[in-house]
């Protein structure tokens, strides 16, 4: 963009750039750019001067603006109209929802500003030249698409990155943004991912939670702090790893709802800031930093753990099963909790019993048989405990022997 306006004149002493040099680690996709930190002295930010489209020397500016009033600085977004200095005042900081080029008529992507938006987000507010040169050159690519001013092959994009005074690592930091941008840009979206569709009052669990960019990336190094009801977590907050995943114990209350939410407040941001001239032929500025929140809840059902019996009935002699034979469960209270009769396999199956301690009572027996003495059980969570009960048949009564009868004789009489 042009800034002959207000050009420093070459005795000014802002025209001569210092370089101080700190240890700065840029994050460029795949990798980690360790690079000096040159701070700008030209009056118009972190940058460099060069020539403009024409070729006249030191009148453009690649790189960050200063803005009066606004903590950070801001970059030019429309390059073939006049500079900041020709804007007349500036409004206040507003969300843009629509960004069409003056330049080109064309209307950017939803895509395209939500990755400018990362890029300025969290690369923008900056004091290093060459950071502040690359991040400018990302903005023209995404909100001037497909013009002279985006990369990878735009003319005067090259030309504007390939002056002798700028930095190499300016475009190659550009490159690294734009592909870091387009595996991490938002709008974001927090999955949550129970080990345990249906949870186990008392029994530990655990949960998986990642952050996807709109691409389906995971996200690494985000923040996610919790909020769980109905069950104890193992932390209050945790932080996806280089994978972009996080994990979190969880032991649920007894019986009821799990109330499961995640909250990421410091993802990058995802939506662009503008700032409007006054006078229509200067150019619009974006601001860099801001972040953007996601947000996301599950509700999981907690049972109480429950167990049952199976009641087996034979006969002590014969080892055959008996049918009919009623019986009862009483609890560790003496309360009975179940009753019923085994059926033509000998079998009586109890279910939905809370683990504890059981009593199998023995109700009436078959024709025949001796009730049997009770039997005690522990019942175990989603367990089935076996009875083995063996009635004995009632012994036969041994028949009275005849006794002998004895007729006496009487005497014979005559007549």
């Amino acid at each position: 963009m042009s800034v002959a306006s207000k050009r420093p004149s070459p005795q000014d002493p802002s025209r001569i750039r210092r370089h101080v040099v700190f240890g700065t680690a840029v994050a460029l996709g795949a990798g980690i750019l360790l690079a000096p930190q040159a701070v700008a002295a030209d009056k118009w930010g972190p940058g460099y001067l060069i020539p403009d489209s024409t070729g006249k020397p030191d009148t453009s500016h690649i790189g960050a603006y200063n803005v009066p009033g606004v903590d950070g600085v801001a970059y030019c977004a429309d390059p073939e109209l006049a500079g900041p200095d020709a804007a007349d005042g500036y409004s206040s900081a507003q969300t843009v929802t629509s960004w069409t080029s003056k330049a080109t008529g064309k209307t950017a992507s939803a895509e395209d500003l939500a990755r400018a938006a990362y890029v300025l987000g969290k690369y923008g507010q900056t004091k290093n030249d060459e950071q502040a040169a690359a991040v400018d050159a990302v903005v023209y690519t995404y909100l001037e698409a497909g013009s002279t001013y985006a990369l990878p092959n735009g003319k005067r994009a090259l030309e504007r990155l390939g002056y002798p005074n700028v930095s190499p690592d300016a475009k190659k930091w550009a490159t690294g943004y734009l592909n870091e941008a387009a595996m991490f840009a938002g709008p974001y979206k927090i999955n949550i991912k129970p080990a345990d569709e249906q949870l186990k009052a008392g029994a530990k669990t655990s949960v998986t939670l990642d952050v996807t960019s709109a691409t389906g990336h995971k996200v690494p190094g985000v923040k996610l702090d919790l909020d769980v009801s109905g069950a104890a977590a193992g932390a209050a907050s945790v932080t996806t790893n280089a994978e972009g995943v996080a994990t979190v114990s969880l032991t649920p209350a007894e019986g009821g709802t799990v109330d499961f939410k995640a909250l990421a407040k410091t993802l990058p941001a995802s939506q662009l800031r503008s700032f409007t001239p006054t006078n229509a032929k200067a150019q619009r500025l974006v601001l860099a930093g801001g972040s953007s929140s996601a947000q996301a809840e599950i509700h999981l059902t907690t049972h109480s753990p429950k167990g049952g019996l199976i009641v087996t009935k034979t006969a002590a002699d014969t080892k055959k099963p008996l049918a009919g034979v009623e019986f009862a469960v009483k609890d560790s209270a003496g309360k009975t909790v179940s009753t019923g009769t085994t059926d033509t396999n000998g079998t009586w199956k109890v279910d939905d019993l809370t683990p504890g301690t059981y009593t199998v009572h023995e109700v009436k027996a078959v024709e025949g048989y001796q009730l049997a003495a009770d039997q005690q059980v522990t019942v175990t969570d989603g367990a089935k405990a076996d009875v083995a009960v063996k009635d004995i048949k009632i012994p036969e009564q041994p028949k009275p022997k005849p006794r002998p009868v004895t007729i006496p004789v009487l005497p014979q009489t005559g007549a």
